[in-house]
């Protein structure tokens, strides 16, 4: 018996028949039939359900729809007008021609930033639309601790180059009002333009985001009956710095976590988002209730159009 796990790829013929029928409306498990008929049993056919999403979903990212992007533009183009050219919108065209990045902001969105905009909470982890590309709310929160929106982008990729731009041209729209800090997830490419276009503006990280990974990343440990407790009292509770680094060292000595690269990865950044350490920076409280704004700033943009 042959127990070599073979290489599971789409090849490009494959490649463009599943395009064809994704632009038919073949969902992918009956694409898989298709696949099967064709070369006598899925086992055959040389990859799974999940690598037909992924050619669908580049495909998806690398075509996004004419038609869309131009009833997108039509519409923000339609308010641009409406508020007297009050409506900022601007977009990033590739050198094929293609919409790469859009960014816009109303007049009332404007004036929450001028009044509300000292602190930024810039996510770029929303991608549930349909062809998989970022959407980009910059949120904040007023006096009353309420949902602000400050402005949208959406963006076809994220590199260092790109960020540049969507921040370069969120400045512009925001009459070059920098602000004092910006909370952001551990994206690097995010950090390097955050530095090259804001440098004098504290980039802090978002709790929710690395604690939602803590889970994931030390599931050995969180099987222990008395890690989580240890750990949670360490990161929320350590009420100075010299508290917080006893405790650390006692963690990594008690539950043997010095080769952890990602646990020592965490200790590295403390200065960003361990509450000890930032408690000083003025966030308005944004830094921890990331989640929750994500959800109510998609739900209000899309409400609102």
């Amino acid at each position: 018996m042959n127990l070599i796990k073979r290489e599971r790829h789409v090849t490009a013929a494959q490649n463009n028949l599943v395009k064809s029928l994704h632009v038919s409306c073949i969902a992918p498990r009956q694409q898989m039939n298709i696949f099967g008929k064709i070369h006598e049993g899925e086992e055959q056919v040389g990859f799974h359900a999940q690598h037909l999403r992924n050619v669908m979903r580049d495909f998806r990212k690398d075509n996004l729809g004419v038609n869309d992007a131009q009833a997108g533009l039509d519409l923000l183009h339609r308010l641009e007008e409406e508020s007297g050219g009050n409506f900022f919108i601007r977009t990033l065209i590739d050198e094929e021609g293609r919409l790469k990045c859009l960014l816009w902001v109303d007049p009332r969105s404007l004036l929450a930033y001028k009044n509300f905009g000292d602190v930024v909470v810039f996510d770029t982890t929303y991608r549930t639309n349909r062809y998989a590309i970022p959407f980009v709310p910059f949120t904040g929160v007023n006096h009353h601790y309420q949902l602000v929106l400050f402005g949208f982008a959406l963006m076809r990729d994220e590199l260092k180059t790109t960020f540049e731009w969507v921040l370069g041209t969120w400045l512009e729209a925001v009459e070059g009002k920098a602000h004092l800090a910006i909370i952001i997830d551990q994206d690097q490419a995010m950090v390097g333009a955050i530095q090259s276009q804001l440098p004098n503006t504290t980039h802090l990280l978002c709790s929710w985001h690395i604690s939602n990974k803590f889970p994931e990343k030390l599931s050995t440990y969180y099987a222990k009956e008395k890690f989580k407790g240890d750990f949670n009292n360490c990161i929320y509770h350590s009420l100075t710095e010299e508290i917080f680094k006893d405790r650390w060292k006692a963690l990594m000595l008690k539950y043997k976590l010095e080769d952890n690269t990602w646990f020592q990865g965490l200790y590295k950044l403390k200065h960003k988002w361990i509450d000890t350490y930032t408690r000083n920076i003025f966030f308005r409280g944004s830094k921890n209730n990331f989640k929750k704004r994500r959800n109510e700033c998609l739900f209000l943009c899309l409400s609102g159009l």
